[in-house]
């Protein structure tokens, strides 16, 4: 996005979730909850040339804004994520499951399907089978290596001459002696990068094999890259990570991997592993006679909740792990209430080293939704955007750098329309200042308009660079945002039928929608936020 009041470019990636107050079943066509997708192929398919122009279209469309034309990891959004993209033409990747170092086309599929959370890289699980395999064939064709798989041949007891598919033995038990020995490994060999106690507070120094600063995973939070089910793990401790600081581990074979498995798993929950992984969801806006007004109402408090899982564009620890979303409309308009932890109420942007609160709902305008990050030319979205200091505008102190700043210097703004008679000197700008003295206002920035009475902006963009508001006849949604107990509610409010460039509601019809947070105290602004990936808004008949 553009923000218009410091001119600064915001591009909204969007990436999403897991259910806490709703189930986690697959729904009938009308419910809320998670929508079902596969994450593990039927069959392997084949590489053919019309898998591979599937999987360049698709490229170009959903992976080529973050890996780049070329795949090379330079993507025009690439500067705003850390990680960093992947660089396909390396030929080299992390998740993988043979003592090559190159992934098998199943290693390639799980990824795309799954995303990777502790990265940007979202899940793709939502597109059909056949179009993430021709994903799979697409980006391999990037590598300037060839990415064999030789026979497979278990490595000796030193870790040594291993090729081809990992095999992994069945599972043992995890009794008092496993659990002694897998202490005994963690202290000699994991300890050193990830800490005594897990959380990654061994060695910082470390740099990725493309020299980018990197940091030792906190296995207390259950982020993992990979798959975090017993046998993917399983192949992380043995294979490594290539291109990271952590190698490959041959001498763990059998039992002594198994148990190290076990221990590391042991340190964080299933719910928490749950959390990070990224779902879409179905939100149904239930039909109500009247909407309510405020965050505040009751009657939010007996709609349907979808907690959603967000992820931070350029990952930290210390982020928003999940917005509630609530719908409702009353067959002219629609309401949605967002909820998300923020310990601190950031709503002033004048100071340099200051950064507001925000929010913002992203809609497709067609069933088959462009690119999540600001849509793409000729498939533009439709964005509306909370922002804190907007609303701090609307309270009865106004803000102004002498709030901020009080007795750091005296301005006077006379209203030149005026006799002195008429019009005291004024030292504040009001709305009975002159025009002339309000320059952004008068040059028809909504952001500086001082008559505004919403804390939204409704936006549209159809790629990088491409935000545009609305002229102030077209800002059609209205918000209203408090913060109390440390977390944020915002409920914005719109016409099902908005302006022309805006997404149209109808009841009955389903739209792609996304959601992204700010977090001012944490530096957020800009592209760095956290972000959804595409859900789906039912709104009900």
């Amino acid at each position: 996005m553009r923000d218009s009041s410091v001119g600064r470019a915001i591009p909204l990636l969007v990436v999403v979730a897991f259910l806490g107050a709703c189930r986690s079943n697959p729904t009938t066509d009308s419910e809320p909850g998670v929508l079902p997708f596969s994450l593990t192929p039927t069959r392997v398919v084949p590489s053919s040339p019309e898998l591979l122009a599937l999987g360049k279209r698709t490229f170009e469309k959903e992976c080529q804004a973050c890996h780049g034309v070329a795949g090379n990891g330079e993507g025009d959004a690439a500067y705003l994520l850390y990680p960093r993209p992947r660089d396909f033409t390396s030929g080299q990747y992390r998740l993988i499951s043979t003592w090559d170092g190159v992934p098998t086309d199943e290693d390639l599929f799980g990824v795309i399907s799954r995303g990777m959370p502790g990265s940007a890289m979202p899940s793709w699980a939502h597109l059909p089978e056949e179009t993430r395999w021709g994903l799979v064939h697409f980006v391999k064709a990037f590598s300037t290596r060839p990415l064999t798989i030789k026979a497979a041949h278990e490595a000796d007891q030193f870790g040594n001459g291993g090729a081809g598919v990992i095999t992994v033995p069945p599972e043992p038990p995890y009794d008092e002696a496993a659990k002694t020995r897998a202490r005994e490994m963690y202290t000699k060999g994991c300890a050193p990068c990830h800490g005594a106690t897990a959380r990654g507070d061994g060695a910082q120094k470390q740099v990725d094999s493309k020299g980018i600063p990197t940091r030792p995973r906190d296995l207390t939070l259950g982020v993992f890259k990979g798959n975090p089910e017993p046998k993917a793990v399983y192949h992380r401790l043995v294979a490594g990570l290539p291109g990271s600081p952590m190698p490959q581990n041959g001498y763990l074979q059998g039992n002594d991997a198994w148990h190290l498995v076990h221990f590391v798993r042991s340190l964080s929950s299933d719910v928490q592993r749950a959390k990070v992984e990224m779902k879409k969801f179905r939100i149904v806006a239930t039909r109500v006679t009247e909407l309510p007004t405020s965050p505040d109402s009751g009657v939010w408090r007996l709609t349907t909740a979808v907690n959603l899982h967000m992820m931070p564009l350029w990952w930290r620890t210390d982020r928003p792990e999940e917005i509630t979303v609530r719908a409702l409309h009353d067959g002219r308009s629609v309401a949605l209430l967002l909820t998300w932890q923020d310990a601190t109420n950031d709503e002033t942007a004048i100071r340099v080293q200051d950064f507001r609160d925000a929010a913002a709902v992203e809609f497709a305008l067609n069933a088959d939704p462009p690119f999540f990050a600001m849509g793409q030319p000729g498939a533009p979205v439709n964005i509306w955007m909370w922002k804190s200091e907007r609303q701090a505008d609307l309270e009865p102190v106004f803000q102004d750098v002498e709030k901020m700043y009080p007795n750091i210097g005296i301005d006077s703004y006379p209203n030149l329309l005026k006799s002195p008679l008429e019009q005291p000197m004024r030292h504040a700008l009001t709305l009975e200042s002159d025009p002339t003295f309000v320059t952004a206002w008068g040059a028809g920035n909504i952001v500086a308009d001082p008559t505004r009475r919403s804390a939204a902006e409704d936006l549209t963009a159809q790629g990088f660079g491409t935000l545009k508001a609305h002229p102030r006849p077209d800002q059609a949604v209205t918000a209203i945002g408090e913060h109390t107990t440390g977390s944020y509610r915002v409920q914005f409010t719109r016409a099902l039928t908005g302006p022309r460039t805006d997404v149209q509601l109808v009841p009955g019809q389903r739209v792609p929608v996304a959601f992204a947070v700010w977090n001012g105290s944490a530096g957020d602004r800009d592209g760095k936020k956290s972000v959804t990936i595409w859900q789906e808004l039912l709104l009900q008949n």
